[in-house]
């Protein structure tokens, strides 16, 4: 039988790093003179002042829809903002179209939820390859609206739309594919400037936040919220990365290139030379050191064995056999790369004297579990605590928080235990 071809590249991206591993290579891909000095020197928080605008607040889903800025096929996070057949939006949830003059005036669906009151913190968060644009996002996937609506202290949530295969960053040339809106609007990307430098200004302000605020990615955004902190440090006050891969150029960068692939993008469109300073700038890996002016950041991993959430007794296949067989392929092998990744980095902040002492940075590195986003939100309940505690609330009650949210999660969604863990017992 051939080879699923997502299988193929998930494998091929393990092959692409497992090499370093074990022959202990050193995670630099060229000498560190070649990187230009002050490429991420400390930017003023009051750079910030942002040039987005927030053109509308869309009361109705008959009304975002009507607008036509996003394809509808691209829009399927809507059911989670809006009540059913056109309605209004939920409490404290709302779509934002944002333009960027950065992109040529490209309009960017921005979904929030709001704080339960003002001058709260803010959390950003970074949707992963799909950029929130397929079924793959935060709101369809993760329990994140209870979570941080309902359970955990007052923050706002703003997450963009928008962005599939671009790892948020400053694209070096265009791309057909990836560069306009639904009503082709936009140029070159450049995610970078607009969520760090165009977009918090106006975001913070329409939500009459507190100016302190945190970053959160996961799979491919696990290695972008890292690149931001260590390009802007002192902007955010804590810094989340689940499952992704510190390492993106030099001889990682064919892995990189797998991604781009599924956007018809190259990897000398986003940052040109796999070697040169560019993509060097944007490698966490290669600029580690540079975490040492961040504070309260979580980095995850697993291992790419079958956890809890990959088996047919566990929540996700509730005794779905025929479930299993993408964990055990593609979501083994992606994930093992992350591994690897993760395990090269804490062991350059661990020699670079960054560790949970001296900046709480926090490794959850796990036993088991695949790439997939039911461990994600595992990481979500388990990185509140350095997350709430970089946003200036109290870590034990955070931790309080999670716990229930956890137990609550568990009971809710119990799986079929002993009788679902084999694969023929959906069967029966």
């Amino acid at each position: 039988m051939p080879r699923n071809p997502r299988t193929r590249v998930a494998a091929a991206a393990v092959a692409a790093v497992l090499p370093l591993s074990v022959l202990g290579a050193s995670p630099a891909v060229a000498d560190e003179s070649s990187v230009a000095s002050g490429q991420t020197s400390a930017v003023p928080t009051s750079a910030f002042s942002g040039t987005a605008d927030i053109v509308t607040r869309f009361d109705s889903r008959s009304e975002a829809e009507g607008d036509g800025y996003v394809g509808e096929s691209k829009a399927g996070w809507r059911d989670y903002v809006y009540d059913a057949d056109g309605g209004a939006r939920f409490e404290r949830m709302e779509e934002l179209k944002v333009t960027s003059e950065a992109m040529d005036g490209r309009e960017i669906p921005v979904v929030t939820i709001r704080a339960k009151s003002e001058n709260a913190p803010t959390i950003y968060l970074l949707n992963g390859a799909d950029g929130g644009e397929g079924g793959a996002n935060w709101l369809k996937q993760t329990t994140a609206v209870d979570f941080y609506g309902k359970r955990t202290s007052d923050v706002n949530v703003v997450i963009p739309m928008a962005g599939r295969m671009s790892y948020y960053t400053d694209w070096q040339q265009p791309n057909d594919t990836l560069d306009t809106d639904g009503n082709g609007n936009g140029g070159t990307q450049m995610w970078e400037t607009f969520l760090t430098q165009e977009l918090p200004g106006p975001i913070e302000s329409h939500l009459k936040a507190n100016g302190k605020r945190a970053i959160i990615g996961m799979s491919m955004t696990g290695s972008t919220s890292l690149v931001y902190a260590q390009k802007y440090p002192g902007f955010y006050d804590a810094v989340g990365a689940y499952s992704g891969c510190a390492a993106t150029s030099g001889r990682f960068s064919a892995a990189t290139q797998l991604i781009l692939d599924r956007g018809n993008a190259s990897f000398e469109q986003m940052w040109g030379d796999p070697n040169g300073s560019v993509a060097r700038e944007n490698d966490a890996l290669v600029n580690a050191d540079k975490l040492s002016d961040q504070h309260n950041i979580y980095v995850s991993s697993g291992t790419g064995l079958l956890g809890e959430h990959d088996v047919t007794s566990g929540d996700v296949l509730n005794g779905n056999g025929i479930g299993m067989i993408v964990p055990m392929t593609e979501g083994f092998a992606i994930e093992a790369g992350s591994n690897v990744c993760t395990q090269l980095l804490k062991s350059t902040t661990d020699q670079a004297g960054i560790t949970e002492d001296s900046n709480n940075l926090v490794y959850n590195l796990h036993p088991t579990g695949t790439h997939q986003w039911a461990y994600w939100q595992d990481d979500m309940f388990e990185s509140w605590p350095v997350i709430a505690k970089g946003l200036g609330f109290n870590e034990d009650d955070a931790r309080g928080q999670t716990e229930k949210a956890k137990a609550d999660y568990l009971e809710a969604n119990p799986g079929r235990g002993a009788e679902g863990s084999t694969p023929t017992s959906s069967l029966q």
